[in-house]
């Protein structure tokens, strides 16, 4: 089952404030969130239904709507900065 993957308008604005070479490592990583929601590496942040995954020194944090397969993008960047 395929989910639909929507990045929010603050993630977005995360994203294009990247450097060219990160976001083409996050793009893939993202978009195979379509396929699987839950990869290996996954965790479930504390006290959220919130997940996470790693892409080298960045984060993704997302929610996943399972009724609706719906994977919505949060949050994304380094992970200095991410979990403030």
């Amino acid at each position: 089952m395929k989910y639909a993957v929507e990045i929010t308008s603050s993630a977005q604005r995360q994203f294009k404030k990247l450097p060219e070479s990160i976001q083409e490592s996050l793009t893939p990583k993202i978009l195979s969130l379509e396929e699987n929601p839950r990869p290996v590496g996954t965790k479930k942040l504390q006290a959220s239904d919130y997940y996470r995954i790693r892409v080298g020194n960045y984060r993704v944090i997302y929610s996943i709507n399972d009724k609706a397969c719906l994977v919505k993008i949060l949050d994304l960047g380094h992970r200095k900065d991410i979990y403030r």
